[in-house]
């Protein structure tokens, strides 16, 4: 079960074509469509280079945030899309995740919606300076 008052880990897995939602270090949920709030996007070097060194591919690259809905990959229902940019992870490429228009590097956002065509994000809203 997800405890909605604590983040949750969001990552690909490749071998079951969807997302794994994880929370207190076990997967708790696969997800065809998820919706977090409150994104971080990580990229644990250490197992980026693992990865690249040829020693097995590795969870090391994630969002975490607050989990808003999620579809279950069995499940007809779907989550509305939001607007937003484009946001991909390319280990062979890039150290962090990119935008996907302008490859600059994106850490943080307002909203992320993962689905089938990849991942979308709002930019975090920063306060106007006084």
């Amino acid at each position: 079960m997800i405890d909605p008052s604590q983040p949750v880990r969001v990552f690909r897995n490749w071998k079951h074509d969807c997302y794994s939602i994880m929370q207190g270090g076990r997967v708790r949920a696969s997800a065809s469509q998820v919706q977090l709030s409150g994104v971080e996007f990580l990229v644990r070097e250490s197992g980026r280079n693992r990865m690249l060194r040829g020693l097995g591919k590795n969870v090391h690259a994630y969002a975490i945030g607050r989990l808003v809905d999620y579809v279950h990959p069995h499940d007809t229902r779907s989550l509305e899309r939001i607007d937003g940019r484009g946001v991909f992870y390319d280990p062979y490429r890039y150290a962090s995740f990119v935008d996907s228009d302008t490859l600059a590097p994106v850490t943080a956002a307002g909203i992320a919606h993962f689905d089938e065509n990849g991942v979308i994000y709002t930019p975090v809203e920063l306060p106007l300076a006084a």
